[in-house]
């Protein structure tokens, strides 16, 4: 599901219904308490965290450059966000932008210590590679717009994984990856 404020309001209960309505345990997308990553977090992501981050911003940033946006740049504030989520949704057992303890994507960024005039997130779940999720965000409408508001400069991706998962949201199988990438214009 792709997060721009105010749309959420509007897309999440109709994106939640239809996944419980359909049973879906194929990947899915989706325009708490913070576990991974401590308040304003210096902690570096790691050499596969990064590669993984780099396949999607690769696959993302080429596709803003033939929109005639410039490209995204990681960065490590929001790398911890995104991260802090992902471990969230996998380790708690939900999927939505909104932790358990209903704070949002923009909280998460702020208590990383980025200063934003500007802030959006998509998240995904169920893709089993980089390259998988990057490619659905691009072609969901809400997800891309995202990606192609040329406003935003910066950006954080992240996956968390849970070997162990159980099945959410009315799905028959368990996503085992969730997957969250965070935009901002300071």
């Amino acid at each position: 599901m792709s997060h721009f404020t105010p749309m959420h309001s509007l897309l999440r209960p109709l994106a939640v219904a239809l996944v419980i309505a359909l049973g879906l345990a194929a990947p899915v997308m989706a325009n708490s308490t913070d576990v991974a990553l401590e308040e304003g977090s210096d902690a570096a992501p790691t050499k596969s965290a990064m590669a993984t981050a780099k396949t999607v911003l690769a696959i993302i940033n080429a596709a803003r450059v033939k929109e005639g946006c410039g490209p995204l740049k990681l960065n490590s504030k929001l790398m911890a966000a995104a991260q802090t989520h992902a471990t969230n949704m996998a380790e708690k057992d939900f999927f939505g932008h909104s932790n358990k303890d209903g704070s949002k994507f923009s909280g998460r960024v702020k208590r990383q210590g980025y200063k934003f005039h500007m802030v959006a997130e998509n998240i995904a779940a169920g893709q089993s590679s980089a390259e998988q999720v990057a490619y659905d965000w691009l072609g969901s409408a809400g997800h891309r717009k995202n990606i192609m508001t040329c406003k935003l400069k910066d950006t954080g991706i992240a996956v968390g994984y849970q070997a162990d998962d159980k099945p959410i949201m009315g799905n028959s199988k368990p996503f085992y990856y969730y997957w969250v990438q965070v935009f901002a214009a300071p």
